[in-house]
This record gives structure tokens, sequence and C-alpha cells, in this order.
């Protein structure tokens, strides 16, 4: 059995690795636990692997019979956000926008198009400097005819879009009953678009992106970063 003994620092709600000092208080215990190399994972059925941000291995701390994981590891790979903030010493899980981000699992996909991703490498979600924690991306065309379809579940009046085009294109939005929501939407090679659209009540969206090379059927991919988010406020 491969256990490291070690003095681990854990704070009285959970494991997190924040920056420095962020533990730099009295409400800290020093504990006695095990990093227990043994146990075994299973995620939807199948076998995983709990790893940290730098793919490396992540193993559990074992501590009076109660197993525990990193809380970001967790978060990563239920691609929940997490966040720190040092000033409050606050650990924020989930998204601090007042509706419904892209990440939830209520926001079901489909699509009419040559090809669409649900991307969580974050090699391919560098934009801007920031990388994005999750994305929707999607085939462009030459004319307007591949989309992407997004149930949100409920009725809300408000969406928020993040957006990113790989060459200079255009997007249109759609409700769900086809009636056009916005106008044409430039978006420029490999920079963040932001956009605020009113949904008018609406349960979901059609996102189309065109564009790019006239020679080109299948044009370069757009995409709908998890960041977005629907609202019902003002």
């Amino acid at each position: 059995m491969k256990k490291k003994k070690l003095v681990a620092l854990l704070a009285a709600t959970a494991m997190f690795s924040a920056a420095g000092g962020a533990y730099a208080t009295t409400n800290v215990t020093t504990i006695k636990a095990v990093l227990n190399g043994d146990l075994k994972f299973s995620k939807d059925g199948g076998n995983w692997r709990p790893t940290d941000e730098n793919g490396n291995q992540a193993l559990p701390i074992t501590y009076k019979g109660t197993t525990y994981l990193p809380l970001r590891v967790l978060a990563n790979s239920f691609q929940l956000p997490v966040k720190y903030d040092p000033k409050s010493k606050t650990i924020q899980i989930g998204s601090s926008v007042p509706g419904l981000t892209f990440y939830s699992s209520q926001v079901k996909t489909d699509h009419d198009g040559a090809e669409f991703i649900d991307v969580i490498d974050k090699n391919q979600l560098v934009f801007g400097g920031q990388t994005y924690k999750g994305a929707f991306a999607f085939r462009s065309s030459y004319s307007p005819s591949f989309n992407v379809k997004m149930d949100f579940g409920s009725m809300y009046n408000k969406l928020h879009l993040m957006l990113v085009g790989k060459d200079d294109l255009t997007v249109r939005v759609y409700n769900s009953k086809k009636q056009q929501l916005t106008e044409d939407i430039k978006l420029v090679k490999d920079q963040v678009t932001e956009v605020d659209i009113d949904l008018q009540g609406s349960d979901g969206i059609m996102v189309y992106g065109f564009g790019g090379n006239v020679n080109q059927i299948i044009g370069p991919f757009i995409y709908i970063l998890k960041d977005s988010y629907v609202s019902n406020g003002k």
C-alpha cells in the first residue's frame, strides 16, 4: 500500500489550492492525514483519474475515515467554475452571474451543420490572454446555414453571449421560433466578442455562423463560450 504521511492544513470548509498566504489566519488546524494512492475512482460509469490543472495525478487524502479531494480538481472535472477571493477569503463555487450559465446541465444543445464539439481542453480555450473553462464549437459556412440550437429549459428575458471566431466571421441569433433577435454580429479573428441580447421571453436560441472564404463550404470554427448566460434581470 503506497501511502505517504503528511501534515496538511485544511480549511474548515474544504481543501482548496489558493494563492500564497490564503491560510494565514488563526482559524487553521494542523492535522495528520494520509495521501491514499490505493483508492480508485469511477465517474459516470467509467474509470476516472483525478488530475490537477497540469495533468498531474491528484491523490485523495484520508482523514478520520473520510476521503477528501482538492476542490478545484472536482470543480474542473464537472466543469463547475470555482475561484478564490483573497480579500474576503471566500471560495466561490459556481457562477456569480444572476442566471443560468452555459456550463449548466440544464442547457441542452443540438446542431445542424458539419461539425459540433463540446470543448473542455484548455489549450484550445485561450483567447485574449485569458483561459476559459468550456465552449461549444461549431463550423461556420459561407452562407447562413450551419447553426447550433440551445434549449434553456425555461423562459428567459436576457442573454449575455460570448463568442470567438477562428476567422473574421458573422453571427446571427434567433429564438426557438426562428425569429431574429439581433442584427449581424461581427467577429474579429481570435477575439472575444460579448453582446447583450433581449430574448423577450424565449426558452432557447439558434446561433448561425457564416462568412469567410467563398470557396469553402465548411468554414472555420465559432466558439460559444460557456461563460455566456441567460437571466431574467432588468
